[in-house]
């Protein structure tokens, strides 16, 4: 569950959350590990960001280049603002971090932040989790654990084969 979180972590979070309603794993636990290794996740990307900062990348066509430089603006004009709304932006979290290393944004200041904005994220989507869990069992009552546990398996090979394609992607 903490790799799941280093990326885009929604999914693991919620099933990780369910399972904690049975018992199978400890609902603190989950929450800890989930902001722990949204946070991480958050540093590196950010420190990314911030690694490439000044370097001219290729980055497509120029109207493609002239959104980045507005979304830069943007982020640049309200960075707290930013922060706190990309993390629950499906999709941007690591986007937003690799953008926000490319301001001028202290890396300290980023990491307090995150720290709490990821203790808030995981503490949200951990509690939709659980409360969907218990309704889960109500609905399903012993077959629950067993269902959560394949659905978790498919999670993980879809998660393995969709890397497997980015990757494929990337080299090509």
């Amino acid at each position: 569950m903490f790799g799941g979180t280093l990326l885009e972590g929604e999914g693991i979070l919620i099933v990780a959350a369910t399972l904690s309603t049975q018992g199978v794993l400890d609902p603190v636990r989950v929450w800890l590990a989930a902001s722990t290794g949204a946070w991480i996740g958050h540093m590196f990307w950010f420190t990314t960001g911030r690694a490439i900062r000044g370097r001219r990348l290729a980055l497509g066509s120029a109207a493609f280049r002239a959104r980045a430089a507005q979304v830069k603006r943007l982020i640049e004009a309200r960075p707290v603002t930013a922060i706190l709304l990309l993390q629950y932006l499906y999709g941007l979290r690591l986007v937003g971090a690799v953008a926000l290393g490319l301001t001028e944004f202290p890396l300290l200041r980023f990491g307090l932040y995150k720290i709490v904005n990821c203790l808030v994220w995981a503490g949200l989507i951990g509690g939709v989790g659980y409360l969907l869990g218990g309704l889960v069992t109500e609905i399903f009552h012993g077959w629950f654990k067993w269902i959560w546990m394949v659905a978790s398996a498919i999670l993980v090979v879809l998660l393995f084969h969709f890397v497997g394609r980015l990757l494929d992607r990337i080299k090509a």
